[in-house]
C-alpha cells in the first residue's frame, strides 16, 4: 500500500477535530511549495479562517486587546 493510500484509509478513522488539523497542515504544505498564488488564497483554503479574519476586522477597536497585553515586549 502506498503512503497516499494509507492516508486515505486512515483519515476516516480520525475524529473531525483532528481532520481539521490535517486540512490546515495540508494547506501549509501546499503553501510552502508554492501551490497558492498568494496569502489570501492560502488563508482561504483553511476552514473557518476567512470568517475569523472578517469577524476580527468587524470588531470595534474598543473591544480589542492591546498588543502589550498579548506580547509584553512589543
Amino acid at each position: 500500500m502506498s503512503g497516499r493510500d494509507y492516508v486515505k484509509t486512515q483519515i476516516d478513522l480520525l475524529p473531525e477535530d483532528v481532520v481539521e488539523s490535517i486540512i490546515q497542515f495540508i494547506s501549509f504544505q501546499k503553501f510552502s511549495i508554492g501551490m497558492y498564488d498568494d496569502d489570501t488564497e492560502y488563508l482561504s483554503s483553511m476552514p473557518g479562517v476567512k470568517e475569523k479574519i472578517i469577524a476580527g476586522m468587524n470588531t470595534p477597536l474598543s473591544e480589542c486587546v492591546s498588543r502589550s497585553e498579548v506580547w509584553d515586549d512589543v
